[in-house]
């Protein structure tokens, strides 16, 4: 399914206001490096991982490092996850921001418009970004606690690892307030290898998603 499969709305972000709206003026020249901006850093953020994994990212995203210094190198991993999470937020707080810029009064996009607690999240790009804003409030609360490492191979001193999401640990100890609500969207498939959720997610859902922003800001 793709941003365009809404059977109501023309573009995602009306799919996540709920209401036909249409920007009141286009992107000027500053409000426009404001948006390429946020979308480089999240690109940025998304080459870091990208290089450090040595597997494919969306595919098999395994590091390989010497067995001695598996928790060093797991936690860099982390790092990197945590740092493109807060870039993605970054990103969706910009165009929350721009779009209430440039349209009448009347439409206000807030941010928990794009995640929204209910059962059903009408947004494709929405329901894709809930399991990750998970993983980003679990790690401000108990540092990644449900992500644990998983030997996938090894040669000599070295290891190859993956980084595994428990749910257990996810909706026991990360002390999230009703912690299931991030993975109504998911199952057990998508989340047990959440590096390569992620990457499926950049590859895909991201760039579709800053496409059809733009194209509903050519619309003012």
């Amino acid at each position: 399914m793709s941003v365009d499969d809404s059977p109501e709305f023309e573009f995602e972000l009306q799919t996540i206001l709920g209401t036909a709206v249409t920007p009141s003026t286009g992107l000027g020249d500053e409000d426009a490096i404001r948006l390429s901006v946020a979308k480089r850093t999240v690109d940025q953020n998304y080459l870091e991982i990208d290089e450090y994994i040595d597997g494919d990212l969306a595919t098999n995203p395994v590091f390989i490092c010497h067995r001695d210094r598996r928790e060093d190198e797991g936690f860099e991993a982390l790092r990197l996850v945590h740092n493109y999470l807060a870039s993605v937020y970054s990103f969706n707080e910009t165009i929350r921001v721009l779009v209430n810029c440039h349209t009448e009064d009347g439409v206000t996009f807030q941010s928990s418009d794009f995640t929204t607690g209910s059962e059903e999240i009408a947004s494709y790009y929405g329901r894709k970004l809930s399991f990750l804003r998970g993983l980003r409030t679990d790690f401000q609360h108990g540092g990644f606690s449900c992500l644990t490492f998983e030997r996938a191979g090894e040669l000599g001193n070295f290891g190859g690892y993956h980084v595994v999401f428990d749910r257990d640990a996810f909706v026991n100890d990360s002390g999230l307030r009703e912690p299931t609500r991030f993975l109504r969207h998911t199952n057990a498939r998508e989340r047990r290898h959440p590096l390569c959720f992620l990457g499926q997610f950049h590859q895909n859902t991201v760039q579709e998603f800053h496409a059809d922003v733009e194209r509903w800001f050519d619309e003012g």
